[in-house]
């Protein structure tokens, strides 16, 4: 596998299904390289080598400052006009819901759905999560539900 083999895998796989991927590989190079699980496997090893690399960097970070340089509030006014300045980490993330694992192309067409089931699609599940650290340095997170 070359390295610019992955790095085409990594940039479309946030853009194309790994399956319209696996055409788009076989379309450049005029040959059936990769298939969709394949692709699928080269984004997770590259997430897991990503994270690796993210928690290492986050662990010396926290290693190298002592607890007097980071004041947290237990509490934070956040539209009191008086402080100079909050930080507050907010993520929205709407989804419909995500399988445990993910099944093979063959798997999935095996199983297909009738019709009848298909009209009723699983809703999306919308949550907020704020994440605000604790003075011991660990982490609490507030979840609100729609």
């Amino acid at each position: 596998m070359s390295q610019r083999l992955e790095e085409l895998c990594g940039y479309y796989a946030n853009r194309l299904s790994y399956e319209n991927l696996a055409g788009l590989v076989e379309r450049v190079t005029g040959e059936n390289l990769l298939s969709d699980q394949t692709i699928w496997g080269i984004v997770k090893r590259k997430a897991e080598t990503y994270s690796q690399q993210i928690r290492q960097t986050v662990q010396e970070s926290l290693e190298s400052i002592t607890s007097e340089q980071i004041q947290i509030k237990k509490s934070v006014e956040i539209y009191n006009v008086e402080e100079s300045e909050i930080l507050l980490f907010d993520d929205g993330i709407q989804v419909k819901g995500q399988k445990p694992e993910r099944n093979s192309r063959n798997e999935s067409t095996a199983h297909t759905p009738s019709p009848d089931t298909t009209k009723n699609k699983t809703p999306a599940v919308i949550t907020d999560v704020v994440m605000l650290q604790t003075p011991k340095g660990g982490f609490e997170y507030l979840v609100s539900h729609d």
